[in-house]
This record gives C-alpha cells, structure tokens and sequence, in this order.
C-alpha cells in the first residue's frame, strides 16, 4: 500500500495546528485518490489520514522520527495546567491533559509531556480531536490507532499504553464534560409542595 508517491507525499504532513506560515497542507495519495487534508476534517479523517501517513513510513525509526517533528509542533503547557488533577495515569511518562468544552459545545484539548515521543503522540490526538463535537471524540475506539503504531522492539507497549492511556483520558473528560453541560442538563420539575395538614 506504500508506494513511492504516497511516501513522497506525505514527507511532512503539518496539519493546521501550529503551522508555520512557510509550510503548505501536504497532499496524501490514498489509493491512486489525492485528498487534501484541511483543518476542518472529521476525526475519521484526520485519523485515516495519520494512520496512512505512519503506514508509509516502513521503518519504525522513520515513524518514531515523525513523532519527533510533531513534538515540535504542541504548543507549551502553561505551568499551571502541570497539576496532579492534569496528569494521565498509567503513562511510563509524565503527560498532562486538559480539557474543556468551549460555548459552542465542541472539546477543546492542550496536553503536553515531559517526553518528546510521549509530545508527538499527544500532538496527534489534539490535532484529531481539538475542536470536535463530543461523540467524535467518544466514537474513537483503542484499536482505531493501530495504524499509527511507532514500535520500537522493547518500546512498543509502552507507546502503545501512552495512546491508548490519553485516548482514554481524553473519552473519560469529554462524557464528564457533556455530563455537566448546561445543554445536556435535564430539566427537574419543580417539585409540587405537600398539602398542608
């Protein structure tokens, strides 16, 4: 499925979030189709066109170098957003996340790592879901990344942990979220007083 014009490319897929004025949307070749990818894309699109960027690349290294370049794009974390209550549990690596839901209804996501590889793998997952509708975000299943895999030999389940550690942490905020939003509250009638005796 790798061929020769779709590794070319896809040499250096930067998304919207981020870019450098000087770097223009790559264009990914999917089965003889050139789709342009916009920031404006569904999380299924965004995550097909990661998964066949990564598929492209066969050599772990290239994968992994990849993530490294998509580490430089997260922007910082604010040192306030670095709080026990941010962190994402069962990481080898410290990753923080914070969520919100912005007026409008969609998720809104910033994470950062004290990892490089850890940061990549978060880029992805910002850039996917950042300004999603919430059931885009919860309709993403753990296997769904599979086609993003960046093993290296020893390495591998700890990366794979990680995706699947923020995949879950960022699920598990977006239902708390639409479980507090005011436009998913539900109306409680005012309870009717007991007669008096």
């Amino acid at each position: 499925m790798a061929s020769s014009t779709a590794m070319a490319c896809a040499t250096l897929f930067t998304p919207s979030m981020a870019k450098p004025s000087n770097v223009k949307t790559a264009k990914l070749t999917i089965s003889n189709t050139t789709t342009k990818l916009r920031s404006k894309s569904t999380v299924t699109d965004k995550l097909n066109g990661l998964a066949s960027e990564f598929t492209s690349l066969s050599h772990p290294i290239d994968r992994v170098k990849r993530l490294l370049h998509y580490a430089s794009l997260l922007p910082p974390l604010h040192d306030s957003d670095r709080v026990p209550a941010n962190r994402v549990a069962g990481c080898t690596t410290q990753v923080w996340l914070v969520a919100e839901m912005d007026e409008s209804g969609r998720m809104r996501f910033r994470a950062d790592s004290d990892s490089e590889i850890s940061k990549g793998f978060c880029w992805c997952l910002v850039w996917m879901f950042d300004g999603a509708e919430p059931e885009e975000v919860l309709m993403v299943q753990k296997d769904h990344l599979a086609g993003v895999n960046v093993g290296l030999h020893v390495k591998a389940q700890s990366r794979v942990n990680t995706w699947h550690n923020v995949l879950f942490r960022m699920q598990k905020a977006t239902q708390d979220l639409l479980f507090l939003s005011p436009q998913n509250a539900i109306a409680t009638p005012n309870p009717t007083p007991l007669p008096k005796m």
